[in-house]
């Protein structure tokens, strides 16, 4: 085995210049006004390198700079976003593009869409996040700045004609405001009693036992329960939020009646518990309007005020419970992963919600009830 070389690899000339050895080969290297150069010396012997790098032999000089990238063309800011828009259809949910894509034609529209994307500045995002106060929360506001500030950095990235940090050191107003309300216990119970009679009781309860997105319980399957543990996994009918969305919790006995009442008249255990009638999975919005029509008595009436409910407001009913002290109280970090939150999110659980009281781990208590014993209502087409 050959020996390593741990030799001298840099000697002192005199003030400014050295020899440094790289690959077996000596180098003189000298520095004037902070310019560092190097030139190869074409030896491998220390001494003879040391005379030609003081006789000037082989004088330090600049390397041979690497020919400088060529420009990138001009793009205008609206063909810029015409790209991000067919971008965004193959890479991310439509749902997201709902939400993004009209801001960001504002944010053109004010811009201008003939302006060349290198003369985009920070007080251009400055002006259009300040315009975007008049109204609207802070939140909201954030939520618009985020939106803009991707756009640009995927032309900074893809393209090369936007400076990466032109939205750096834009201010952002602050959010002072209060979530709204959770629903309450009295509330929550007269929802399910108004669906009496129709499966979406079973659904609700559930969405309020425990805590699930309505897409994720919309896409429970026969075969995801074990017991009392569900399985909150992908699959080809349902895709999940985020990594985080992915687990399996301990359901408590209500919840777990519930499911297994359900699962054991299915046929076929692989498809969704809650599945229309082809035995695919509903979407949410379909769900959510056959929801408020039953609350409201049928031919598409508002609900009354005494009922006015999304079903989103059983996820945020569920977390304003278990985090308020008592024997329903869960340790923060354990609701954050039970409700498929990342770890990061205990903080908005802690802002919003929570009491650090009574800490208790495993399954939640029930919070509606028992289950109720006797036949389930079949599953029918909403509108039906």
């Amino acid at each position: 085995m050959a020996k390593r070389d741990i030799g001298i690899r840099r000697i002192k000339i005199r003030r400014g210049l050295y020899i440094v050895k790289r690959g077996g080969i000596w180098y003189a290297e000298m520095c004037r006004h902070g310019v560092q150069t190097r030139r190869s010396l074409d030896t491998s012997d220390p001494t003879e390198a040391t005379r030609r790098a003081a006789s000037g032999e082989a004088p330090p000089g600049p390397e041979p700079r690497p020919a400088p990238k060529p420009a990138s063309p001009a793009l205008a800011l609206g063909t810029a976003l015409t790209e991000y828009e067919e971008w965004y259809a193959k890479n991310r949910r439509a749902s997201g593009a709902h939400r993004a894509l009209p801001v960001l034609r504002l944010f053109v529209a004010q811009v201008g869409e003939e302006t060349d994307t290198r003369a985009v500045t920070r007080p251009h995002v400055q002006q259009f996040v300040e315009g975007r106060r008049d109204g609207r929360s802070g939140i909201t506001v954030r939520g618009d700045f985020a939106v803009v500030r991707a756009f640009l950095r995927w032309i900074a990235g893809r393209k090369g004609t936007v400076d990466w940090n032109v939205c750096r050191g834009v201010e952002t107003p602050k959010d002072d405001e209060l979530t709204r309300e959770a629903p309450s216990l009295e509330k929550v119970n007269a929802v399910l009693r108004a669906l009496d009679g129709s499966w979406l009781r079973d659904y609700c309860t559930l969405l309020a036992e425990t805590g699930m997105r309505p897409t994720e319980l919309l896409g429970i399957r026969g075969t995801d329960l074990r017991g009392r543990l569900l399985s909150i996994v992908p699959w080809e009918g349902r895709q999940l939020k985020s990594k985080w969305s992915r687990r399996v919790i301990e359901l408590n006995e209500n919840a777990a009646a519930i499911l297994r009442l359900r699962e054991g008249k299915m046929f076929d255990k692989a498809r969704p518990v809650f599945a229309n009638e082809e035995g695919n999975v509903y979407k949410e919005a379909s769900i959510s309007h056959h929801f408020q029509d039953v609350l409201g008595g049928g031919k598409r009436r508002k609900p009354p005020e005494a009922v006015k409910m999304t079903l989103y407001d059983f996820r945020h009913f569920f977390c304003s419970e278990h985090a308020a002290p008592g024997p329903q109280h869960m340790e923060i970090e354990a609701l954050a992963a039970y409700i498929g939150h990342s770890p990061a999110s205990t903080q908005t659980l802690l802002r919003w919600y929570a009491d650090q009281r009574a800490l208790r781990r495993g399954a939640p208590t029930s919070l509606v009830g028992e289950p109720k014993e006797g036949k389930i209502v079949e599953m029918k087409r909403p509108g039906s």
